[in-house]
């Protein structure tokens, strides 16, 4: 496709261990488009749980997807990025008035709240609502040495870091509606009054970590880690039959949790995974209607990140919990017209049942599957309507 516009708008840049994922969007009119598109995977060892062991190579693989994206072209050299989110801490904080002025107590509040003394971390706050006698505040937190590396490694690519975000801000910008109608940002420090509105759980599974987000009144109150990802689920499937890590892969993503697919084989060695990631999502909802039910019930679970579509997932969450569960759509808050970029993010896989023993009676040799890599996209637009909500306001 030809491109005629050359948009000002930052890069989003998704930088996880086993991939990087890049957007750029482009807004003209009040019409959010896409701009430019890609993904490349990172051999392992490049970046291990959020930390940078080989600058040099992924600073090439930086470049390469920049200069040769999968769709459109690149027109910035501003960047917007985030951090792993396993290493970042984020949570909305009660703190009762005092005499002594907010900005002067707010580091020893957040201290108290943060796994991390305070001269190790970047911290950053905003008050989410006011009353008579007492702040709501969310609070994020990084140590420094992690965001330094990110910040010399955007530096040494050429790029300008215009801002690193915690990854669950950049998930629920890109996800929720809500998110797009309070385009005038909360600024820091500022008196805001926030009105109602849905209650979210957002569960991001993705290849090296998950975990649930929980969201109301326009603004994240707290997360919690879950016992799956994508990585651990392969591996075990691939101990389990005696698979290549390829062929674990492709039987995670075309059987999963259909106990239809391979007589069911793939389910079973996932029962045990599956059961964990319930308990402790039903210990997560436990914990917000003990602390938060001010807020009101949740009103919908979404499922994102490349784990959101193991098959039959969304099924079985949704028969646990009295609450809507649902998959959630990266593209919410863009202006493309439905299914233009189906093509783009279709990806085919092909099992075959014979040669991994998975099916020996039946007559059916493969099972393919066509599936919408859109969620893995999630982190990245967000990062780059971050450029379009906040910094162009």
């Amino acid at each position: 496709m030809l491109l005629t516009n050359n948009s000002t708008c930052p890069i989003g840049l998704d930088i996880s261990d086993l991939s990087i994922k890049l957007v750029q969007l482009d807004n003209r009119r009040g019409k959010i488009k896409i701009q430019a598109l890609s993904k490349l995977n990172l051999p392992q060892g490049i970046i291990v749980n959020g930390e940078i062991k080989n600058k040099v190579e992924l600073i090439k693989a930086i470049k390469k997807i920049i200069s040769d994206p999968l769709y459109g072209k690149i027109s910035s050299e501003e960047v917007v990025a985030c951090l792993p989110e396993s290493k970042t801490f984020i949570k909305l904080i009660e703190i009762q008035k005092s005499p002594n002025p907010l900005t002067d107590i707010i580091g020893s509040e957040i201290e108290k709240h943060v796994p991390m003394a305070l001269n190790e971390i970047y911290y950053d706050w905003q008050i989410i609502e006011e009353t008579t006698d007492k702040y709501l505040i969310l609070i994020g937190a990084a140590p420094k040495n992690i965001v330094n590396q990110y910040t010399d490694l955007l530096d040494e690519a050429k790029l300008s870091p215009i801002a690193l975000e915690i990854e669950p801000i950049s998930i629920c910008r890109s996800l929720l509606k809500e998110e797009a109608s309070n385009l005038k940002p909360i600024m820091f420090g500022a008196k805001t009054k926030i009105d109602a509105g849905l209650n979210y759980g957002i569960i991001d599974i993705g290849a090296n970590h998950t975990c649930m987000i929980f969201y109301s009144g326009k603004a994240i109150l707290f997360t919690v880690s879950m016992p799956i990802s994508g990585e651990e689920i392969t591996a075990k499937i691939s101990q389990a039959l005696n698979l290549t890590k390829e062929q674990a892969e492709k039987a995670k993503i075309i059987c999963g949790l259909d106990e239809n697919k391979a007589n069911g084989v793939i389910k079973d060695i996932l029962t045990d995974n599956l059961k964990s990631l319930v308990e402790k999502i039903k210990e997560a909802i436990s914990f917000y209607e003990n602390y938060f039910n001010q807020h009101g019930p949740l009103n919908q679970i979404l499922l994102c990140g490349g784990g959101a579509n193991i098959p039959n997932l969304e099924k079985i969450i949704n028969q646990e919990f009295s609450v809507e569960v649902k998959l959630a759509d990266a593209l919410t808050n863009l202006s493309e017209e439905k299914n233009k970029f189906d093509e783009l993010f279709t990806e085919k896989h092909t099992l075959n049942l014979k040669s991994i023993k998975l099916d020996s009676e039946s007559k059916q040799k493969n099972l393919s599957v066509k599936q919408n890599s859109s969620a893995t996209f999630t982190t990245a637009f967000g990062l780059a309507l971050r450029g379009i909500f906040i910094d162009e306001l």
